[in-house]
């Protein structure tokens, strides 16, 4: 599934990219839903193995007097748990889309699910992924997976077009009327400028990791569970200037 020039034209203009066309299908989509409800219900309540609530507000995410009644629930590296989640990786539409964008030498950064229940899914603000991960150079793509339709009413993908091009802004810890919230970065952003992105679900969008995007909060009564996975070029260096040689390869050779 090799994007065509016109849309790879508009990513590099842009700094994200709306998929219509299916890439999970209804099978699949069923498989990866059960698999991805299990590892949850299997993680809940756990410390230390893999769940995280960004959504909680307090000094720190170990505080006893947290406020965790929002909840965007994260499980890093789902590939690790689940076999499912691992042969993903390796899902032939997802590599054409990644090797379309940064070459054919790629690597997994990590993945990621990111779950906002109904209700009371928690707000994700505005940043830039590579605020968080400081890679150099900062040529990373993240594909945004709907495992459920994701719109606007229960916490699609909003983004900034043209951001990534602007380099990179000054983040702070992000705050809401309750507190702050340790698990987050904020930054100041021209909403006035931001475009939702709905995704139907088995459908993706993609990303630059300097693009600035954001999630609202989920009100309605769906859950929206997405995953994403966040691919780099060999090469890749972390933050200590380290090239990240041991990270899975998916697609060509190691630089």
């Amino acid at each position: 599934m090799r994007l065509m020039p016109k849309e790879v034209e508009q990513f590099r203009r842009e700094g994200y990219l709306k998929i219509d066309k299916r890439v999970i299908d209804d099978e699949h989509l069923t498989v990866l839903r059960e698999h991805y409800d299990a590892v949850f219900a299997q993680k809940r309540g756990t410390t230390g193995e893999g769940l995280r609530n960004l959504a909680v507000v307090g000094d720190s995410e170990s505080s006893e007097d947290i406020d965790s009644a929002e909840e965007m629930l994260q499980i890093m590296e789902m590939w690790r748990f689940d076999e499912e989640y691992r042969k993903l990786l390796y899902h032939e539409p997802l590599l054409d889309i990644a090797e379309s964008l940064i070459g054919s030498d790629i690597q997994l950064f990590h993945d990621q699910a990111l779950y906002k229940p109904a209700y009371h899914g928690g707000e994700v603000y505005w940043h830039q992924d590579n605020a968080y991960w400081q890679c150099k150079p900062p040529n990373l793509v993240s594909i945004w997976i709907a495992l459920d339709d994701a719109d606007q009413e229960n916490g699609c993908m909003n983004v900034i077009p043209g951001s990534y091009l602007e380099g990179l802004a000054s983040h702070g810890r992000a705050e809401s009327e309750k507190g702050k919230l340790p698990a987050l970065l904020q930054v100041d952003a021209d909403v006035d400028r931001a475009v939702p992105v709905p995704v139907k679900a088995g459908c993706v969008m993609v990303h630059h990791c300097m693009t600035l995007h954001q999630t609202n909060p989920n009100r309605s009564s769906r859950d929206r569970r997405a995953l994403a996975i966040h691919y780099m070029p060999s090469g890749t260096r972390n933050r200590e200037g380290e090239v990240m040689k041991d990270n899975l390869l998916l697609r060509g050779e190691l630089a």
